[in-house]
């Protein structure tokens, strides 16, 4: 278990990458680092003066576009009050963090940042007008018998590959809820020296359902879980990223293909 640990670190860390800027891998291409990141191959290309794709080199730096710029507000005429029932709006006051208002107002961060339209590094502003998600916005908690195609929100997703290719990367929110896609035992959950945390849940089938790259856990090794139960969370940062496979046998089989028993 300890060995299959290992390996799915050591692909999550190569596949994934943080922060404006980028260092090139081998392998990597223009294409799959803006699909990494959630920007155009364009804007990519535009940033770093790039005219020939097929140039890239490893080691290359290159800076990170941002999505889009934040939005313009307006100072308001009251602050911190959330109005109308249909459509809330909350004017940020001094002190504000997306993650206070998102648990005032019982709903998550990335249907904040999604319902805003906003990048996911977005820093709040005094002043700055926010919707506030309704109920009916929120996706509910999934009951035990409900099912749940992928562990994140997906914002983009790219298979995995190298020794362990036949899972997905899943670029997501910040700060997103990793959720279980299926009933079954946790049967590994921590961390792997300085690189962050995978859960390991094997079901009635015998099949393991992998996380990587959780910033933190909620489960421990022997718990039972069901499809929906949070088993963690990824990082704060800027489009975070979450490896998820299916293990059958040693065999690495198609996680959209995979049971969700």
């Amino acid at each position: 278990m300890q060995k299959l640990i290992l390996f799915i670190i050591c692909l999550f860390i190569s596949a994934t990458t943080f922060g404006d800027d980028h260092t090139v891998k081998k392998g990597e291409t223009i294409y799959s680092i803006a699909l990494s990141y959630g920007v155009s191959t364009e804007a990519l290309m535009k940033l770093n003066g790039i005219t020939d794709p097929s140039r890239l080199r490893v080691d290359q730096k290159l800076k990170i576009p941002e999505k889009k710029d934040a939005p313009k507000t307006n100072a308001p005429a009251q602050s911190g009050i959330a109005t109308s029932q249909s459509n809330s709006e909350y004017v940020v006051i001094k002190n504000d963090t997306l993650f206070s208002i998102a648990r005032r107002n019982g709903v998550t961060v990335s249907a904040l940042l999604r319902l805003n339209d906003l990048p996911d590094n977005y820093v709040l502003k005094t002043g700055d007008k926010l919707k506030i998600p309704q109920p009916a916005e929120v996706k509910p908690p999934l009951s035990p018998k409900s099912p749940l195609e992928w562990p994140v929100t997906v914002r983009s997703m790219a298979k995995s590959t190298g020794k362990l290719a036949g899972g997905v990367i899943i670029t997501s929110y910040a700060a997103e809820v990793v959720r279980s896609v299926t009933n079954g035992v946790v049967q590994s959950a921590g961390p792997y020296l300085n690189y962050k945390q995978v859960v390991i849940v094997k079901n009635a089938s015998g099949l393991l359902y992998i996380y990587g790259g959780c910033e933190r856990l909620s489960v421990k090794q022997g718990d039972k879980v069901g499809p929906g139960a949070e088993l963690g969370r990824l990082s704060t940062d800027r489009s975070p990223q979450l490896l998820f496979m299916v293990d059958k046998g040693g065999v690495y089989i198609d996680p959209t293909t995979a049971s969700r028993d």
